[in-house]
């Protein structure tokens, strides 16, 4: 169960990191929620790498 979750926390991490990313790339704009999916991918991230199994 913890796997499954730490997996799906590194997956949402990487989706919403990247959704920012592309995004900022795609307007050539940096817009607000942007920065904020941005910051909130590498929190799910940092919060799927501390999980202890």
């Amino acid at each position: 169960m913890h796997k499954t979750a730490k997996f799906t926390l590194i997956i949402i991490g990487i989706l919403l990191f990247m959704n920012g990313v592309l995004n900022i790339i795609d307007d050539a704009v940096v817009l607000t929620y942007d920065i904020a999916s941005i910051l909130s991918g590498i929190g799910f991230i940092i919060v799927g790498l501390s999980m202890k199994e």
